[in-house]
């Protein structure tokens, strides 16, 4: 949840996970003009391995036991750019621990 004073301009959430083996995750996603104001979301992962992954293209996550962080930034424009009209609004994460090997 957050609150916006001011309003946001058209920009992206941006969604890391700091994996155990050091595979990078993560996806943006739009997030539209929107007033000042009380704001809620919610995302689900699910912490199970990839049937569509390919080894020989890249790594795939396994999920192994182990702590994990997952980041979350609210930015006006791209999330990470060096545009001038490009922010981050807000930043925060939260982490979890696998206890054991799923997979």
């Amino acid at each position: 949840a957050y609150t916006s004073v001011n309003g946001t301009g058209t920009g992206e959430i941006a969604l890391d996970v700091v994996t155990v083996d050091g595979i990078p995750l993560g996806q943006t996603f739009l997030h539209e003009l929107a007033a000042a104001g009380d704001y809620t979301g919610t995302f689900q992962l699910k912490a199970q391995p990839d049937p569509d992954c390919d080894p020989s293209q890249g790594p795939c996550e396994m999920w192994e036991a182990g702590d994990y962080t997952v980041k979350i930034a609210i930015c006006n424009g791209e999330c990470g750019s060096k545009h001038p009209h490009s922010e981050i609004y807000d930043e925060s994460s939260a982490t979890f621990t696998i206890t054991k090997e799923l997979y």
